[in-house]
């Protein structure tokens, strides 16, 4: 009688993703959207969306074509289903699934599995924050093609990815501040406008993100501030906080009036505000202008550079000035205003016109001897410090608008920190663009299943973070901690630490289909214990 061998199974951290993705009911919301299209289909598009999750939180850098390579040595059964194997993950089957996501509306779908996180979490935000990033991609698509209706168009546009030479698509997300849970994503031509993407998000969805999420408050960077857009907000009953470009005319105006004595000083350290009431586009708002010193030491080297290149090309152009001759006094004088308006900082002092008179005959003049008359420059090169010590401190200040009542530094200061908070979605963006994740497989071959990965890392980025808000929520609740990274005790650890701490967890499989967790100790349990996760590893 043939008897099966003893077997050992990595199993890590991943039993913690296959337990929120269990909890949110990822597979089955998504199969009740995405019904199967064959009645001999193994593997469901819910279950191939919690793979490529649990490949794309495995931080391997496995590509989407080795994904059943991944669960090679993953217990399979344990976290996805019983009957599942590792060969039913192929690349076939998930590019079909990334095509079934896409035809379902990946914007409608990522919207019912946050809402289902939400309600999970007991949790409705009150404030979210929009942002979009580019994601560079390899080959041409239809970048070479003209925008055609909704098709997803992938081309060349403003790359913050730093790299303009590649196509990309724009991911729009907002996401709320504590954990950076994201609310809404959508995928976007390559050349999309923020402006244009941030109106149209508050058009669409506004209504839906306000009673179904929860939205009160918008928070985004200068993009959002427009007319159009602002109107939009109103009329979507939001309060919103902005970023004041500084190219707008009223900005600039006020930037020029505002004095270091015209501000007060805030409890948060190295930050000073004034209010002022405005209307722009209709809506009556407050513009509250901080300066940040913190801001001011990093720009200062950075403005000395430029003072330091501006004195050289100043003294070269000062030499070549003074060699110059001119016919008249008026000449010089003129000379010499129009050589000052070339520079920002320097000015000219001690300037002196001196006369040359030069004789057409050889020897010693006489009085009546023709000569040529001609004039002169000399001066010395100043620094007009008043104006630079204006620029620095200009450069220092910005300015949030916000359509809620702003009354003294209490207020002024929670608007600050709210505008901080912005982090959250900058968080996010870096978390999806982390070569570890599914980013770093964009090589398939349609645009449309470019848009369904953009999606399955925005899921990532959904189950990462709710993990880390029922985690930190949970350890304050009952007053625990767990070892931060230098083994002091921490009630805010980060999803990625609490990952690495469960590194070197198996599971062996015994010939008679037991298993037997292995290397479990005390934290583990801890955590376990925080989150009822304990069939994943008992």
């Amino acid at each position: 009688m043939e008897t099966q061998d003893y077997t050992s199974k990595t199993l890590d951290h991943l039993g913690l993703v296959a337990g929120m993705c269990r909890e949110i009911g990822i597979s089955d919301l998504i199969d009740k959207h995405c019904p199967n299209d064959s009645p001999d289909q193994i593997v469901s598009t819910g279950k191939a969306l919690e793979a490529m999750i649990l490949n794309g939180l495995g931080f391997v850098n496995k590509r989407l074509y080795l994904v059943a390579h991944f669960f090679a040595d993953k217990p399979v059964e344990l976290l996805l289903g019983s009957g599942l194997k590792a060969e039913h993950f192929n690349d076939d089957r998930l590019g079909r699934a990334l095509d079934t996501l896409y035809e379902r509306g990946l914007t409608s779908l990522f919207a019912k599995l946050s809402r289902r996180t939400l309600e999970v979490l007991g949790y409705r935000p009150r404030r979210g924050h929009l942002d979009t990033t580019s994601m560079s991609v390899y080959g041409r698509y239809n970048s070479e093609e003209e925008e055609v209706g909704s098709k997803l168009h992938i081309t060349h546009g403003y790359s913050k990815d730093k790299r303009p030479d590649l196509a990309q698509v724009t991911i729009q997300l907002i996401c709320e501040h504590l954990s950076g849970i994201p609310l809404h994503m959508e995928v976007l031509n390559g050349n999309s406008s923020d402006s244009e993407s941030f109106r149209q998000v508050i058009q669409t969805f506004g209504e839906q993100l306000r009673t179904e999420a929860g939205l009160l408050t918008i928070i985004a960077d200068s993009k959002l501030y427009c007319e159009e857009t602002i109107q939009e907000l109103e009329a979507g009953q939001f309060k919103w906080v902005s970023r004041v470009p500084g190219t707008l005319q009223a900005a600039a105006d006020l930037m020029k009036k505002i004095k270091a004595e015209d501000l007060k000083a805030l409890k948060e350290r190295g930050y000073s505000s004034a209010c002022y009431t405005y209307e722009y586009g209709g809506v009556a708002q407050h513009w509250v202008v901080y300066h940040s010193q913190s801001a001011a030491s990093q720009e200062a080297t950075r403005l000395e550079k430029k003072l330091a290149q501006e004195r050289d090309k100043a003294e070269k152009a000062l030499k070549k000035l003074e060699r110059q001759h001119f016919h008249c006094v008026q000449d010089a004088q003129q000379a010499a205003q129009q050589w000052q308006q070339q520079w920002k900082w320097h000015t000219l002092v001690d300037v002196n016109i001196q006369q040359h008179k030069r004789y057409h005959q050889a020897g010693r003049p006489t009085h009546a001897a023709p000569a040529t008359v001609s004039y002169t420059i000399q001066a010395q090169l100043h620094l007009d410090q008043e104006r630079y010590e204006a620029e620095m401190f200009r450069r220092n200040l910005f300015i949030l608008a916000t359509n809620q009542q702003v009354h003294g530094p209490a207020e002024e200061e929670q608007l600050l920190r709210m505008y901080k908070e912005q982090h959250s979605v900058e968080r996010g963006f870096r978390f999806i663009k982390d070569p570890n994740i599914v980013a770093s497989s964009f090589f398939v071959q349609k645009p449309e299943r470019v848009a369904a990965l953009a999606f399955v890392m925005t899921t990532c980025l959904l189950v990462y973070s709710a993990l880390e808000y029922r985690i930190r929520q949970a350890l304050e609740k009952q007053d625990k901690t767990v070892p931060d990274q230098k083994g002091k005790p921490s009630k805010k650890p980060t999803t990625r630490w609490v990952f690495q701490l469960f590194v070197g967890i198996h599971v062996l499989v015994l010939p008679d289909g037991k298993r037997i967790t292995l290397n479990l100790n005390s934290n583990h349990r801890n955590i376990l214990s925080l989150l009822s996760y304990w069939d994943f590893y008992s």
